[in-house]
């Protein structure tokens, strides 16, 4: 796999890409978190098309300056910019939890560079979609746990330490099954990213106003059967404002479907790409 490092609007940000064929950039969840998320998982995808991963602005291996101040549009720019870096008309986005955010936002913006979009463990359309999955998480912890999320997130500003024990608090209530939970790979949060973005996701974040703009993409939503947003939350609150946008069960697995149904995500990919596909040049089975 090919690693480099791109200038992109000020930022130095770590890629990684592999194969040939459609290009489909991959946007990791958090806020904060890293391309580590999706290998060695999706790299099976790169027999069929050229797949590009990249750490979102000073997260994992990507560098910005300090006293960066992060934001959903700083993100959905960047983006942008590493598209023209890497000369690429139109492409796919592959966007995990926050990712499906990003890559939501950015077709609103720009939706004449929008092939198709992928998203899973999608997070919604609004801060209200936001706020419910963090409710939902939180009603799954007892009261004992729930003061120690209380803690733990206090003292993770400061203790690296505190921060590991937040992780191993909560990592099981991203899962259906806890075995997944060896599969996981350690990955160091921008805590920056996620305070900054999670603060304006908590309060501005509102694509309703861009539908018009999303409307007319070729979408799947694959959704964990045990995510903390399930996929009846999606049907009911996403599915209505997206009427070209298919939303797909992925059995046995909860909000991390790229670590416990690898190769569900990597065939329901190909499906998808496929059959979008052949309906775009008129031909196949889906063809009218």
């Amino acid at each position: 796999m090919e690693e480099k490092y791109l200038e992109v609007n000020g930022k130095t940000l770590f890629t990684k890409q592999k194969g040939k064929g459609e290009p489909m950039i991959f946007l990791h969840g958090g806020p904060g978190g890293s391309l580590d998320y999706f290998l060695p998982q999706m790299e099976p995808l790169s027999k069929d098309f050229q797949i590009i991963f990249y750490d979102q602005t000073g997260c994992g291996k990507s560098r910005v300056n300090q006293g960066h101040m992060y934001s959903i549009d700083d993100e959905i720019s960047n983006l942008e910019e590493l598209r023209r870096a890497l000369n690429l008309e139109k492409v796919t986005l592959f966007g995990e939890s926050w990712g499906s955010i990003l890559a939501l936002s950015y077709a609103a913006k720009y939706p004449e560079r929008i092939d198709k979009l992928i998203l899973t463990a999608a997070v919604g359309l609004t801060s209200e979609d936001y706020c419910a999955f963090k409710q939902n998480l939180f009603r799954k912890l007892g009261f004992y746990k729930k003061v120690l999320l209380g803690w733990y997130s206090f003292t993770s500003l400061f203790s690296s330490h505190a921060s590991k024990k937040l992780e191993q608090l909560l990592d099981p209530y991203y899962v259906y099954s806890l075995d997944a939970l060896r599969k996981k790979k350690e990955i160091s949060y921008n805590k920056d990213a996620l305070r900054h973005i999670g603060k304006e996701l908590d309060q501005n974040y509102n694509l309703l106003q861009s539908l018009n703009e999303l409307r007319t993409l070729p979408i799947i939503i694959a959704q964990g059967s045990h995510d903390i947003l399930m996929p009846a939350y999606i049907k009911q609150h996403v599915m209505p404002h997206l009427p070209n946008a298919t939303l797909t069960e992925v059995k046995e697995s909860g909000h991390w479907t790229i670590l416990e149904q690898p190769d569900q995500m990597v065939a329901l990919t190909r499906s998808f790409m496929r059959s979008e596909g052949e309906r775009s040049t008129g031909t196949g089975p889906l063809a009218q």
